[in-house]
């Protein structure tokens, strides 16, 4: 008889009618990489058109070609003897005759080579009422001069070795040099703008004092206001034969005249007359290469688009297009007292307004080879000016500060903080998680960063006491110690990556870093590319 069992033969599995089991659970997390930011700082984008490669923090970053580096740090160099604010900021060069001159409500100083504070630099020009300067300077046969007002004080002359209120300006009506607050040179002719009028005057060709005759606008501006702000812009690149002088009034009408004698209405032309934002000051635009930049409310604004646009028009074309929300709310907040200051050797320009509760303590930064911003806190500058390839600049409490230089600002540490565009990992309304941060850098020595995640345009920047300084043997030429320094390319730039756990949930992710600058040395650090490790998850409600 035969005796069944459930013993499994050999050479057999057991049968079952179960499902195959999983070994393990498949791969569900992804890499989303980051450009490095050589968008520079973008707050207009909506969540459909975040740019990669673009920043929505760049604080205390400088925009370059290849991405951002970290700004230098600051130290103060000079104080003024009232310890006024500083609101302006002038230079005089001739040769290798250089100076530097910042200005407070009531005295000129010269702050080329001050005293150390916290002695105080005595005034150059003292018992003055207004701080809020114009500068120009004009080279004839007799000299160079640099030529300033204020619009209450007497017209300043610098010559190079002293300052003068001669030669002196006539005028045909009760109109006195204390009235004129802008000035500029057109065709080897000085133009002024005279305090709340539509008013103009000039002088002679190659004349610095004399008679001057008045040039009416009042019936050019149609909008009414006043004279604020003039300069020469030419078609072509630089001063040539399709020089223009153009005025600008308070209300942004630009009226435009072709010619060299304004007392020749058949010589001196009306071009036309063009519409841009408020101006945010006389001393708000700057030439850059061929082209003239005037800051208004309607953003920074290329004379070159004036002819060919109307108002609405330019806000498309203005170089502040990518951080339009911020320049709007600043110039909202403030209304005027704008200036702008080019750094040429460093193809940056600075954008320092009034301090305000809305918008404070920020200054932007525009690079000019490639139109990309950032911002920076920390200096509390009124003013920039350049002396010998370096930054300066003024602040409220009555310093000259020297920017860009050394590892901290006058002995503090100081945070940089970036943070990448964000971008969904999965579809739009798909929730994802990130879990790890990966970037690289380019710095000589290895830096001290924090990575950090951020979901769904949160754009705060965590806490990091952890203090990166810079080598004192680096080789950088003016910052190496001599006999210390290596200059044998141990120390050239090297690529450091970082990898870091990090965690944030949202429909779309940034990747960003903070570092903390402190020492004396200047540091070197560059940021490049970044990745996320994300974990894609189920559909936003």
């Amino acid at each position: 008889m035969t005796t069944w069992t459930n013993a499994v033969r050999p050479g057999r599995l057991l049968q079952t009618n179960r499902r195959q089991a999983s070994i393990g659970r498949p791969q569900t997390s992804q890499s989303v990489t980051f450009p490095a930011p050589k968008g520079g700082l973008v707050t207009t984008a909506d969540m459909a058109s975040q740019v990669p490669g673009s920043a929505t923090v760049l604080m205390n970053f400088l925009p370059t070609l290849a991405g951002c580096k970290i700004r230098g740090g600051s130290r103060k160099i000079g104080l003024a003897a009232d310890g006024g604010a500083i609101g302006s900021a002038f230079k005089y060069k001739f040769g290798s005759n250089e100076k530097l001159f910042m200005a407070t409500a009531s005295a000129i100083y010269n702050m080329t080579a001050p005293a150390a504070p916290p002695a105080t630099t005595a005034a150059a020009v003292s018992g003055l009422s207004g701080g809020d300067w114009c500068a120009f300077q004009h080279t004839t046969a007799g000299g160079s001069f640099l030529v300033c007002l204020n619009g209450a004080d007497t017209r300043r002359v610098y010559d190079g070795t002293a300052w003068t209120t001669t030669p002196s300006i006539t005028f045909s009506d009760a109109t006195t040099m204390a009235q004129l607050n802008y000035g500029w040179l057109f065709k080897n002719r000085e133009f002024f703008l005279k305090n709340a009028t539509l008013d103009a005057y000039y002088l002679p060709v190659n004349a610095i004092g004399g008679a001057a005759a008045v040039f009416p606008l009042g019936g050019v501006m149609k909008k009414g206001g006043s004279l604020i702000t003039g300069f020469s812009w030419s078609l072509e690149s630089g001063d040539g034969l399709s020089d223009l002088c153009v005025f600008v009034s308070t209300e942004g009408e630009i009226a435009v005249y072709a010619g060299s004698d304004p007392s020749s209405a058949s010589d001196f032309a009306l071009k036309g007359v063009y519409q841009v934002g408020k101006p945010l000051g006389k001393n708000a635009w700057i030439r850059v290469g061929g082209d003239v930049l005037i800051a208004t409310t309607d953003g920074l604004t290329p004379m070159s688009q004036v002819f060919q646009r109307d108002r609405q028009a330019l806000t498309q074309v203005s170089v502040s297009r990518p951080i339009e929300d911020d320049w709007r709310r600043a110039a909202n907040a403030t209304g005027s007292g704008w200036t702008l200051k080019p750094w040429a050797e460093q193809n940056l320009v600075f954008v320092a307004f009034p301090d305000n509760s809305v918008v404070s303590d920020k200054t932007f930064v525009l690079n000019v080879l490639n139109g990309r911003w950032a911002t920076i806190s920390n200096w509390r500058a009124n003013c920039f000016e350049t002396l010998q390839g370096g930054l300066f600049f003024g602040s409220r409490d009555g310093y000259c500060w020297q920017g860009d230089t050394g590892g901290t600002d006058d002995g503090l540490t100081f945070a940089a903080t970036y943070l990448s565009q964000f971008t969904p990992a999965g579809q739009f309304g798909q929730r994802t998680a990130a879990t790890m941060a990966h970037m690289y850098f380019r710095a000589k020595t290895r830096p001290k960063v924090q990575l950090f995640a951020r979901a769904d345009f949160d754009r705060t920047a965590p806490p990091f006491d952890r203090v990166t300084e810079g080598d004192a043997t680096s080789p950088e030429w003016d910052v190496g110690l001599w006999d210390l320094a290596r200059w044998d390319g141990v120390s050239e730039t090297l690529r450091h990556d970082f990898r870091q756990n990090v965690r944030a949930s949202g429909d779309m992710l940034a990747v960003g870093c903070v570092i903390t600058s402190g020492g004396a040395v200047k540091l070197d650090i560059e940021v490049d590319l970044a990745t996320l490790q994300v974990s894609a998850g189920e559909a936003s409600a």
